[in-house]
């Protein structure tokens, strides 16, 4: 997404910033442009967002009365690096370390830029089922400054949108317009109570729908029975494939692991505790190296798994990160040069919204005419008939792009 400065400046140079009433939708401060190649990565990852991932995920709610957990790292990440920018250098420091940056120290001013346009090399597009951004909801009695504006309008596919937070139900009502404009329908509504000293509100959302490399074929989806907690179960649409699938059981995890390939380099990794094993397996899995997800494991021929979409919306004010302990959005995060006037800037609502779509759709039918014969369930079968955990990662760093564990594959 490489661009001169002047180039984006000239873009930007037009823009007038716009306040909302109650006869009009929010306005955007930021001019879409069309979309330009990424950059491609350096042999050694310049970015890699376990650690950090790993720690969000310990912070989750826990999962209780049968819901569901998911979250975007990646996702996540990237109004938190604009953010960073605009901090004071040793605060942006830790934030990026913790991030995952490989180089946060003696950043030139053109860092910014760079940065951002790193994160969205990584970050796949539309066309993979990937479908991602942030809003930042500023009060419209500040002038923000246009720097800002173009870090991330520019660099971290976000808008900055002035509302009116002196008066809680109209904000309100411009904020959920704004969300469902930028998500197409999908979040409704974002917030049902405004806090009322909010100056600086970050609306991120996150969705993928991706294609398998190889489809399931709908014919062979029946409903079967989920377990969702002892002596519970449910009943949910259960895909079936006959195939090669890359599959093992690890003692020390609890847990079955299966590996599957979506379309445009991005791999799923699913681990199915052993009965009775979750809190086991979810410990050990916190533990393990990542290069257990991405190593090749052997095949096996007959899976079923649970179609399902899941949303969850977390509240991410008081998360932390993983070694500086720093809230994500912290009580003297200094965000007074976004605004022309250097107001007191701070986030003090952050939702992350994420939704994680799973059925049949694939780009290919695998080549099973190498079968002898085909085994009859359950022998060589697994079947994902109980909570299990989920990684998706992206192919260039294994960075990940979701995280979640699905609890009951029906409930919203």
């Amino acid at each position: 997404m490489a661009r001169s400065i002047l180039s984006l400046w000239l873009l930007v140079a037009g823009l007038v910033p716009h306040s909302c009433d109650q006869e009009t939708p929010p306005t955007s401060l930021n001019q879409r442009v069309s979309p330009t190649p990424g950059i491609h990565r350096a042999p050694h990852p310049f970015f890699n967002n376990q650690k950090f991932a790993l720690s969000l995920y310990r912070q989750l709610p826990a999962t209780e009365g049968g819901k569901n957990v998911l979250l975007s790292p990646l996702g996540i990440s990237m109004p938190l690096t604009l953010l960073a920018f605009q901090d004071k250098p040793d605060v942006r420091h830790l934030v990026l370390r913790d991030l995952g940056f490989r180089f946060t120290k003696d950043l030139d001013t053109e860092a910014a830029l760079h940065y951002g346009e790193q994160l969205d090399a990584l970050m796949p597009t539309e066309k993979c089922g990937v479908h991602t951004g942030s809003l930042l909801f500023m009060d419209k009695r500040v002038q923000p400054e246009m720097r800002f504006l173009m870090q991330a309008q520019h660099s971290y596919n976000s808008d900055v949108i002035l509302v009116s937070l002196g008066d809680y139900e109209l904000a309100q009502k411009q904020i959920n317009s704004a969300i469902r404009d930028r998500t197409h329908g999908k979040v409704k509504r974002l917030l049902r109570d405004l806090k009322p000293l909010s100056n600086l509100l970050l609306a991120n959302y996150n969705f993928f729908n991706g294609e398998w490399k190889y489809r399931f074929n709908p014919k062979l989806t029946e409903m079967g029975y989920f377990s969702v907690g002892e002596g519970v179960r449910t009943v949910v649409p259960m895909m079936q494939r006959v195939g090669w699938f890359h599959l093992q059981h690890f003692a020390h995890l609890h847990s079955h692991v299966l590996q599957m390939p979506y379309t445009c380099n991005i791999s799923g990794v699913f681990i199915l505790p052993d009965e009775g094993r979750l809190e086991d397996c979810e410990n050990a899995v916190m533990k393990e190296s990542f290069d257990t997800w991405t190593q090749p494991l052997p095949r096996r021929r007959w899976l079923f798994f649970p179609k399902f979409s899941i949303p969850v919306s977390l509240h991410m004010e008081n998360f932390k990160y993983a070694t500086s302990k720093l809230k994500l959005f912290y009580e003297h995060m200094d965000l007074t040069g976004i605004t022309m006037k250097r107001t007191p800037m701070r986030v003090t609502t952050a939702v992350h919204r994420s939704e994680l779509t799973v059925n049949e759709d694939g780009a290919e039918e695998e080549d099973i005419s190498s079968f002898q014969s085909i085994p009859k369930p359950p022998i060589h079968s697994l079947h994902f008939n109980r909570p299990f955990i989920m990684l998706i990662l992206e192919g260039a760093g294994h960075n990940l792009l979701f995280m979640g564990k699905v609890i009951n594959p029906i409930s919203a």
